[in-house]
C-alpha cells in the first residue's frame, strides 16, 4: 500500500479537495491564492484563484518556481534537514533573483526549521522584487504533499498582516 501511495498522482486529488477552499482563501483575504505541489527543484502551481485587484499576483497553473526561495517552494521544503537540502540543491551557492533571497544552504535550513516552529512559510521578495507570500504545508499524515498560500504585492501586503493571513492559510493547508 505504500509504494502505491507513493505513486498515486496527488495533484489531481489536492485540486478536487482544494479548489474550494483555494477560492475562499482568495475571497477571503481578496489575494491571489495558488496551491502547489513538488516538481523536483521546484513549485509547481497546480491551481490558482484570483483576487478581485486590478493589479494582482498573476502566478498561473503549470508555473514552476523555485523551492529555495518562494513561500510555497520552503513550505514544501518544510521537513527538510541541512543534508537533505544539500542532496537537492549541491553545495554551491542557490542562484540569486532579488537581494532577499535566500543563497546558503545553512540559511535554508535554518529557515525549514522556523518553518516547522510557525506552520507556515514566508517569502519578503526573494524571488520577485515587490512581492510578498505566505504558504503553508499540506499534510497527508506526515508527508507533504502540497502547498497552499497567497502573494500580494508589497505595497499591500504588510508583514503586520502575516499573523491573521497565516492563521487564514494554515486552517485550510489543516
Amino acid at each position: 500500500m505504500w509504494m502505491l501511495s507513493r505513486r498515486y498522482d496527488w495533484s489531481n486529488m489536492l485540486v478536487k479537495v482544494a479548489h474550494l477552499e483555494l477560492k475562499s482563501l482568495a475571497t477571503q483575504i481578496n489575494e491571489t491564492a495558488h496551491l502547489a505541489i513538488r516538481e523536483g527543484n521546484s513549485a509547481l502551481f497546480i491551481n490558482s484563484a484570483h483576487a478581485n485587484h486590478v493589479i494582482a499576483v498573476a502566478g498561473q497553473t503549470g508555473e514552476l518556481v523555485p523551492l529555495y526561495c518562494t513561500a510555497h517552494g520552503k513550505a514544501l521544503l518544510a521537513d527538510s534537514d541541512e543534508a537533505a537540502l544539500r542532496k537537492q540543491f549541491g553545495r554551491g551557492p542557490l542562484k540569486k533573483f532579488t537581494s532577499s533571497t535566500i543563497t546558503t544552504i545553512k540559511a535554508l535550513a535554518k529557515e525549514c526549521v522556523a518553518i516547522r516552529e510557525l506552520g507556515y512559510a514566508t517569502d519578503h521578495a526573494e524571488y520577485m522584487p515587490g512581492v510578498r507570500c505566505i504558504a503553508a504545508p499540506i499534510r497527508l499524515g506526515t508527508d507533504i504533499v502540497g502547498s497552499i498560500g497567497i502573494s500580494a504585492p508589497a505595497s499591500r501586503f504588510a508583514k503586520r498582516a502575516y499573523p491573521e493571513y497565516a492563521r487564514k492559510v494554515r486552517r485550510i493547508a489543516d
